[in-house]
């Protein structure tokens, strides 16, 4: 054995070299296929089922634009006011061959639309006094109710604009910058104080469709709530949205408390109605009052935040189970939008509904380590048949209405002005959104249905054929 330091010469006999001949030609051969199956010959082993290529589909594979097939298309209505018509005939340049253009043998028709900026039109009235010759008594004619609130130099137009603005989360002082400042807009100058009384007035004559909300809501087959803080003059307080979407009507609330109270004040009654939620506990002493269908939406959530960060089976104890249960929910939340039309499609769906039922069952016998998947699992355990009330009652299995009406308020409202300043103009603010949701749901403008109010129409949140002008009531 050579020695370090050692400089004597070395010497191979003829065996060795020829093995190590062997040795490298051996090796040069694998490097060749390991080569060959990193560039990709076909040979190497095909990647995981879960993994998903990250490439473009192709063209014919994307998705077409417009109404899918068999469905009605949605095109927009083409105007039918053609009192300003202009025709273009003005001279082109002559053809390319040389010979020059004659006159035009048909038109094409083309629509542009200027959309004009608000402005104030001032109406005088002249109010005749009377005197009795009889007593001496003084009598004054007013302006009609429908026309103006009594006291206020803007009609009710004007107070169904600033009460939508509102509704549409914006501030006093934004709306102050819309009324005076912006060029070519209005150029009313109003206090904070002004704004404010005429959302109080707009609230109070639009009270009676609010009641009307709440009571459709009340008697509707299914509702879907959520809640979320809500500050009143730095105070924590909750904002409460009821969605009914089968009857298309939204009603929102605030109240200091984010408990049981709340709902069951706003829903009382009604045991054969369905409340879909999520996994809140306020939610629980609803069970002896209501049928509860838990949001699977969040369940969801839940199994994809336990797989964050991990990609492997080896890298989490319960990999594979939250694997598992991301699947199911995403199954149950499509089977739970099938909506039978016909005895042989529901037959399907039941059936559909009742694998994955069986699907969820075996998972949830399975044992679990990690935390994430224990927390899912006792919820899931103690949710129970609250999970599956859709499959019954052929309802939802979200929440996601009341998600996307209450995310609405806290982008436009909540972090645009944080909050109120008192209770009572939360709770007005709550009224106004609910009026708000429901018109848009409805097709109903704000002018509308203050109209309708003002002719004592028992309905005037009836579904309209569309967003209308912006008049405001006709003078009496």
């Amino acid at each position: 054995m050579r020695r370090f330091g050692d400089t004597r010469p070395l010497s191979f006999s003829a065996a060795d070299v020829q093995r190590l001949l062997d040795e490298n030609r051996e090796l040069r051969r694998r490097v060749s296929e390991l080569e060959a199956q990193v560039h990709g010959d076909g040979r190497r082993p095909p990647p995981p089922s879960f993994v998903k290529p990250n490439v473009k589909k192709d063209p014919e594979d994307r998705k077409r634009s417009g109404a899918k097939e068999g469905h009605e298309a949605h095109h927009r209505p083409s105007p039918t006011d053609d009192q300003d018509t202009v025709q273009i005939t003005e001279k082109l340049r002559a053809c390319g061959c040389g010979e020059e253009f004659g006159d035009p043998f048909d038109y094409a028709d083309r629509w542009v639309d200027r959309i004009i900026p608000g402005h104030v039109q001032r109406r005088h009235y002249r109010l005749a006094h009377y005197r009795c010759k009889k007593c001496g008594k003084l009598t004054a004619a007013k302006v009609p109710s429908r026309v103006a609130p009594r006291k206020s130099r803007f009609c009710w137009g004007t107070h169904f604009l600033v009460a939508a603005w509102h509704a549409l989360g914006l501030p006093h002082s934004r709306i102050q910058v819309l009324l005076e400042v912006l060029e070519g807009n209005y150029g009313q100058k109003l206090s904070t104080g002004e704004i404010d009384k005429i959302q109080a007035r707009a609230n109070r004559l639009f009270a009676p469709a609010v009641d009307a909300i709440r009571k459709e809501v009340r008697a509707g087959k299914e509702v879907v709530v959520d809640n979320t803080s809500w500050r009143v003059d730095g105070v924590t307080r909750f904002l409460w949205d009821f969605i009914a979407p089968g009857i298309k009507a939204a009603l929102f609330a605030v109240d200091r408390s984010g408990g049981h109270g709340v709902p069951e004040r706003e829903l009382p009654g009604n045991p054969k109605q369905t409340v879909v939620c999520d996994g809140g506990t306020c939610f629980n002493p609803l069970r002896s009052l209501k049928r509860i269908q838990r949001d699977w939406v969040h369940i969801l959530h839940h199994a994809k935040e336990g797989l964050k960060g991990y990609e492997t089976v080896s890298d989490a104890p319960d990999w594979r189970w939250l694997r598992s249960m991301k699947v199911v929910a995403d199954r149950v939340l499509r089977v739970a939008k099938l909506r039978p039309r016909t005895a042989k499609e529901q037959k399907e769906r039941d059936g559909r509904a009742s694998e994955v039922r069986s699907r969820v069952e075996r998972l949830l016998k399975s044992e679990v380590e990690g935390e994430p998947a224990r927390k899912l699992k006792k919820y899931l355990l103690e949710r129970g048949e609250e999970l599956w009330v859709w499959i019954g009652t052929g309802g939802r299995a979200d929440s996601n209405p009341a998600e996307q009406g209450i995310r609405f308020h806290i982008s436009m409202k909540r972090k645009v002005s944080g909050g109120s300043r008192t209770l009572g103009v939360a709770q007005r603010t709550a009224a106004l959104a609910s009026l708000q949701a429901t018109a848009r749901m409805r097709s109903v403008p704000f002018a509308e249905i203050g109209r309708r109010l003002f002719r004592g129409d028992p309905s005037p949140l009836s579904p309209g054929a569309g967003p209308q002008g912006p008049r405001g009531p006709e003078p009496g």
